[in-house]
């Protein structure tokens, strides 16, 4: 029997315990460094600019989907999958 999947904090099994990842923690908080001033200004106006908005290519698509005339390229589609699967995003 499979146990169900849950979201959450790690729990070991009875009888064992960890070794280690009490004093693992520590360490990983000491080498985190703030981030840079420059980087927060940065990213502040990034933020407050918002995201960028094509209203005619928006406009276009949104009349292509009412019409039925938008084709969804399944090839690119799994390409775009392809590639961000093979991405270390760690």
């Amino acid at each position: 029997m499979v146990d169900s999947v849950t979201f959450g904090p790690a729990r070991l099994a009875p009888g064992l315990r960890a070794s280690g990842a009490a004093e693992a923690a520590p360490k990983r908080e000491k080498m985190l460094k703030p981030a840079a001033p420059h980087s927060l200004s940065l990213a502040t106006a990034l933020a407050q600019k918002g995201p960028p908005y094509d209203a005619e290519k928006v406009a276009s698509l949104r009349a292509a989907l009412a019409s039925g005339a938008y084709k969804v390229d399944l090839g690119a589609v799994a390409d775009g999958i392809i590639r961000f699967g093979g991405q270390d995003l760690g």
